[in-house]
């Protein structure tokens, strides 16, 4: 009997799989089937697939036209015969020997719909990455074996780290969207609104290659993509949402705005177009002023070019997010929308006065000349202020005046 079926979709990863292959060789659990779907790879994956397959004959291989990753998972889906699913890109590795059995044998124990591992980042050479800290990952980090309710997971993110009951899947229709990007979340959110548990255990079963994946920016590269990925924060609220998990909505509307603070997403025309189409009314999803704010601004960007100062405040309000998770403050924005409707007044006034200016210009002269001339004796009295703060200084700190305080000391206690 095939207790997992580990889905893995191929494309152009022929430098990766025989790594990745090695690190399914040794899991210890053995009654495993792995199929793999050539997402129309260009390179030589197929090549290396059809030798691996030569070795193991628990390797199945099947070949589709190029349709993305989501499609290749569920064809593969489609094709797998084990009582449990696991998912494994080309690129990444399955961590803990144990892993995979231990998973195993907990969910089939408990008939549990779906037990969740832990995923840890790891570089191009297979070593752990010591920079990334699992336990402050926005989903769950697992400390110990336990049953926990699907809200406390967190944000659906890192499926991968995860198997799956596959009766369980193919009766509730859950599959990968057809979606170019974004479609992990909408699957884990289908999964964890839909189980009545989760059950959880402190292996690293995973280990996700995020220096070969990049940054999200890097993926977005065409206008389709990233509406696929503006497409999926809003499918996958609407999921949480419907389901009433109160806390992953209201984690991943920040996942939402934190990606439209990368620099890049500032001013991008396409997103400024994207926003508006996919969610509409933005009042149906965002109550909190600053998130409204914000995605109010990028949907309806000003280009007011008469107004440089304004622009530069702007600029540097936005930049400030950059360095921090928070939010921008609300009313430090009121404010410089308040200084925005003062610079244009200042610039009417300015345009009415341009016109009595050559009379005002002698008089803006003798103006000039008095306050250059106060500005010369302030500067004096200020120089000679510091001068007397110094020498104030050099006496505070001075031996003499700390080995007298005694007398001092001794002096107005008299005097008192």
């Amino acid at each position: 009997m095939v207790k997992v079926s580990i889905i893995m979709p191929v494309y152009n990863a022929e430098e990766f799989l025989d790594e990745t292959f090695k690190s399914i060789i040794n899991q210890t659990l053995k009654d495993i089937e792995v199929i793999c779907v050539d997402d129309g790879s260009t390179d030589e994956s197929l090549k290396v697939l059809n030798n691996l397959a030569e070795q193991y004959d628990f390797i199945k291989i099947f070949s589709i036209e190029n349709q993305g990753s989501g499609k290749a998972r569920n064809y593969g889906i489609s094709k797998a015969t084990g009582e449990y699913i696991a998912f494994l890109d080309a690129d990444d590795s399955f961590l803990d020997k144990v892993a995979l059995e231990k998973m195993y044998m907990f969910g089939h124990k408990e008939d549990a719909n779906i037990v969740c591992g832990n995923l840890l980042r790891i570089r191009q050479d297979r070593s752990i990455e010591k920079g990334y800290d699992p336990k402050g990952a926005r989903f769950s980090y697992f400390i110990q074996k336990d049953i926990l309710e699907p809200v406390e997971y967190g944000i659906p993110w890192g499926f991968y780290k995860n198997i799956y009951k596959r009766s369980f899947l193919t009766e509730n229709g859950i599959e990968f969207p057809d979606l170019i990007r974004g479609q992990d979340p909408i699957f884990l959110a289908n999964v964890l609104t839909k189980v009545d548990k989760i059950y959880v255990m402190n292996t690293n079963l995973y280990g996700y290659n995020h220096s070969v994946s990049g940054g999200v920016n890097i993926k977005l590269n065409t206008y389709d993509k990233k509406y696929a990925y503006i497409q999926h924060f809003k499918d996958t609220l609407d999921i949480l949402i419907e389901a009433g998990f109160e806390s992953p909505v209201h984690e991943y509307k920040k996942e939402f705005i934190n990606y439209l603070k990368f620099q890049d997403n500032l001013e991008d025309e396409d997103l400024h177009e994207i926003i508006p189409t996919v969610f509409g009314d933005i009042n149906e999803y965002f109550q909190d002023e600053d998130q409204k704010f914000f995605i109010e601004l990028l949907s309806n960007p000003e280009v007011d070019r008469d107004f440089d100062e304004f622009c530069d405040i702007k600029r540097c309000l936005f930049e400030e997010t950059l360095i921090s998770d928070n939010f921008i403050n609300y009313d430090t924005l009121c404010k410089y929308v308040e200084y925005r409707q003062n610079l244009e007044d200042k610039y009417e006034e300015n345009e009415i006065k341009k016109a009595s200016y050559q009379t005002l210009k002698p008089l803006a002269n003798e103006v000039h000349d008095e306050k250059e001339l106060l500005e010369a004796k302030n500067g004096k009295l200020d120089k000679d202020i510091a001068k007397e703060k110094r020498v104030k200084n050099d006496i505070l700190t001075s031996n003499s005046w700390k080995a007298t305080e005694i007398l001092r000391n001794l002096r107005n206690r008299r005097s008192n």
